[in-house]
């Protein structure tokens, strides 16, 4: 004999456009991996500006002290 449901029987699958929880997990690496690469591109494209080197670049703790610029002393000046 064959029973028969008075409802549909589904599960919401939550989703947004194209993109579920279940395609998302699966372009989660490839996510991260052109996110540091952009990040990466962002920081050697703005390395020369000098906004970027005081604020940014000469705050990091090991390689900093590559963006700070000291200026000789002129001959003749006195120091204070």
């Amino acid at each position: 004999m064959v029973t028969y449901t008075s409802k549909i029987n589904t599960k919401a699958n939550p989703f947004l456009g194209r993109l579920s929880l279940r395609s998302l997990v699966a372009y989660t690496p490839n996510l991260w991996l052109w996110g540091g690469a952009s990040l990466f591109g962002m920081f050697v494209f703005v390395e020369g500006w000098p906004t970027f080197q005081t604020e940014i670049f000469s705050k990091i703790p090991i390689f900093g002290s590559h963006w700070i610029k000291e200026a000789p002393a002129v001959e003749g000046e006195v120091e204070e």
